[in-house]
């Protein structure tokens, strides 16, 4: 009946332990999540403070709405080889 007892509670703080082993792994991987948001939000503030920037404002009508400033010409490629171009360009670059 001892021996009993005493396997029942070896095994509860066997569980225990597992538990607390658990909740630290998943404490550290909740932590490394938090400094990363924390990455992400500074990246996203200093992103906001930029937006009523003219030269922000400029660079986003141009290159979202297509929009030129008196008398220039817009070329316009296809995007297959605008894409293609990128790709061997970003090779280049690793290769360096």
């Amino acid at each position: 009946m001892v021996l009993l007892i005493a396997l029942g509670i070896i095994a509860v703080i066997a569980l225990s332990v597992i538990n607390v082993i658990s909740l630290k792994r998943e404490e550290i991987s909740v932590l490394k999540q938090q400094e990363e948001l924390k990455e992400e939000k500074k990246e996203l503030e200093k992103e906001l403070s930029n937006i009523n920037d003219p030269e922000n404002l400029e660079e986003e009508a141009r290159n979202q709405l297509r929009l030129i400033k008196p008398g220039e010409v817009l070329y316009m490629f296809p995007e297959e080889i605008t894409e293609k171009n990128k790709t061997q360009e970003s090779t280049e670059e690793t290769e360096e």
